[in-house]
């Protein structure tokens, strides 16, 4: 049976033919091996991936071959990388946003100090961090300082508002035109919450004011 990868690629009349059948099982496994090797060969311009090709990235960085296991050399070449770049920005932010969520580098001139701040719902490794910074750090400037913010959100609370119309007569009040003493009158009162009883300060008639709410 041709297998199903060639299969959805081929029209139906293939699945009758003996020969393709034959072809592809025999083929199958070639090709699975030279898709290892290509995989392979791409891994070894990746420093994180490379094996036998170190030994280029070494006579690059350091003109020699260096010892030690892959991992090691890896890392060697690694900070040799870090120190050949200059101490911008740029360069700062990359390096800063490899060991965790990065969220601003901005630098402390009067304390010589260069402030990362990274986001606290991720991990942050500061071992990287210094051990990367120490490696292009120039010597006007002191440290690294690495700072866990705390992202919040603003809670929205609402409520109900309410507005009642209170009468009431207004008394002692000097008499003009069109309004007579005793005349009923309106004042609002705005209520929050579920509270619906209030008191209305004011003079009742016939009574003498002594500075107290009636």
């Amino acid at each position: 049976m041709i297998p199903l990868r060639y299969r959805k690629a081929l029209p139906p009349y293939w699945y009758e033919i003996d020969m393709a059948e034959r072809h592809f099982s025999v083929m199958e496994k070639e090709m699975d091996d030279r898709e290892k090797i290509t995989n392979e060969l791409r891994d070894q311009f990746i420093l994180q991936r490379a094996t036998y090709a170190l030994e280029v990235w070494e006579w690059i960085y350091f003109r020699k071959v260096q010892t030690g296991s892959f991992a090691e050399r890896r890392e060697a070449i690694r900070k040799k990388r870090w120190a050949k770049r200059p101490f911008k920005l740029p360069v700062l932010r990359l390096m800063g946003s490899q060991s965790g969520k990065l969220l601003d580098v901005t630098e402390d001139f009067l304390k010589k100090e260069v402030l990362f701040e990274y986001a606290a719902d991720e991990a942050i490794n500061l071992v990287h961090l210094y051990r990367d910074f120490e490696y292009i750090r120039p010597v006007h400037v002191n440290q690294a300082v690495a700072v866990a913010k705390t992202m919040t959100t603003p809670i929205i609370v609402g409520g109900d508002a309410r507005n009642f119309d209170v009468t009431y007569r207004r008394c002692g009040e000097t008499i003009t035109e069109g309004v007579q003493d005793g005349q009923l009158a309106q004042a609002g009162v705005n209520v929050l919450g579920d509270a619906y009883s209030f008191d209305v300060p004011y003079q009742r008639c016939g009574e003498a004011y002594t500075g107290e709410g009636a």
